[in-house]
């Protein structure tokens, strides 16, 4: 092993602790690595912040600000009028698509605390267990992990094809092909608890009603203007839209993201502080920093030491079996750690794997996230699924119960779709 080989697991494996145990925090922990390799001159000034200035970053930044400025606006109060039914099944479908939707915008834990309420209330109307709802609207807000092609998801697409380009592969996912690939899996998921999943948890009183007491009141009214309202919306679905055709018309997304951040404070919508404030800026430091390890990784040759122990599977020539693999083993793994962790750390990994394979790297870089999206089989798997460990008092046997055939069934439908949609469309 040469020096920079070395250095670079180091700095590899500090971040890969860091985001497993909690103890530092990740955009710390990355920019502490990044710091660590360029003192020690694995990499240069360059290396460490161009990363910063890239396309996928700009966009990101571009998208949280126009979410900041969507959220003033009601459209959250009017998802909640559409809110309705006098049976379990009209409630489960709510129970888990309105914090689909919610965790589009904001996080898993408000969004389940918003809705919640909600959920009881319905459920004390009909005369059904709340406890039927907890869980479902966990698996709600879990399968939304960056799911629809919005907002900083909108660029997400971006950034595993500089994390592939950062690696040395030359592959591109298109704009649509993340949520492709996960949504019929969710779909299954989905349908299978309103038909059945439902009536394997149990029926009681809510464990703990204090967790709700928490969260802001994400369903108020708007205090914009008119104008300033129907302006925001404009907005938002006109960058959508640009975003999802700028191959077409030519125009970058790094442009259509600046230019609509930049008319919610020309407008007014946003003032100055609150356009700073809506920036996750440690998010956005973690990507710039986790991107330039991943360029040291390459740089290094440390990418390709860990590939090379994953050529046993990679190289079984088989895209199918890959990706069954693959999924079984994020899929247990995220039951215990952070899922955004675990896609960070594995999918250069793997990339590099499918480089020294000579495989595409697509269908597995689709089959990580997808897996990752099942979090809520324990408490360990996600903060909304320990809140709903929490509220609805299940045991640990009700949750597996209730998860693994929905994992299962999740896992069925990917495996075989993942493979099939990158030959189809590909």
């Amino acid at each position: 092993m040469n020096t920079a080989l070395v250095l670079t697991l180091i700095a590899f494996i500090f971040v890969a602790f860091a985001l497993l145990t909690g103890k530092v925090a990740p955009s710390v922990a990355c920019g502490i690595s990044i710091a660590f390799l360029w003192i020690t001159g694995v990499v240069d000034e360059t290396q460490v912040f161009e990363n910063f200035i890239s396309s996928n970053v700009i966009v990101m930044i571009g998208m949280m600000i126009v979410i900041a400025a969507l959220l003033k606006t009601s459209i959250l109060s009017h998802i909640a009028s559409l809110v309705k039914g006098n049976s379990i099944r009209p409630i489960l479908i709510v129970a888990m698509i309105v914090p689909f939707i919610l965790c589009q915008f904001i996080g898993g834990v408000t969004s389940m605390i918003t809705v919640l309420p909600l959920l009881i209330a319905l459920a004390s109307q009909i005369g059904i267990s709340p406890t039927r709802l907890v869980l479902p609207a966990s698996v709600g807000a879990q399968a939304r992990l960056m799911a629809l092609p919005i907002g900083g998801a909108a660029a997400m697409y971006l950034l595993k094809n500089q994390m592939a380009a950062n690696v040395g592969c030359l592959e591109q996912l298109g704009f649509w092909d993340l949520f492709a690939t996960r949504m019929p899996g969710t779909i299954a998921a989905m349908v299978f608890t309103v038909i059945w999943g439902y009536k394997l948890l149990p029926e009681r009183e809510l464990g703990d009603s204090e967790a709700l007491n928490k969260g802001p009141d994400v369903f108020k009214k708007s205090a914009l203007p008119k104008w300033k309202e129907i302006a925001t919306y404009i907005i938002f679905f006109g960058s959508l839209i640009l975003m999802c055709f700028s191959r077409s018309i030519g125009i970058s997304n790094t442009l259509i993201a600046t230019v609509a951040a930049l008319l919610c404070g020309l407008l007014g919508i946003l003032n100055e502080r609150e356009m700073y404030q809506a920036v996750n800026w440690p998010l956005i430091f973690m990507m710039s920093f986790m991107l330039s390890i991943a360029t040291a990784m390459a740089n290094s040759g440390a990418g390709d030491f860990l590939a090379s122990g994953l050529s046993g599977i990679f190289g079984l020539n088989n895209m199918i079996l890959i990706v069954a693999i693959v999924f079984i083993f994020c899929v247990i793994l995220t039951q215990f750690m952070d899922n955004t962790a675990l896609i960070n750390i594995f999918t250069p990994i793997a990339i590099m794997a499918c480089v020294q394979n000579n495989i595409s790297a697509l269908p597995i870089i689709c089959a990580i996230d997808a897996s990752c999206l099942a979090s809520f089989s324990t408490p360990l798997a996600s903060p909304s699924s320990l809140m709903a460990y929490k509220l609805g008092g299940y045991s640990m046997k009700e949750m597996l119960k209730f998860s693994v055939p929905i994992i299962l069934l999740s896992a069925v439908v990917s495996i075989i779709w993942i493979p099939l949609y990158f030959t189809i469309f590909h």
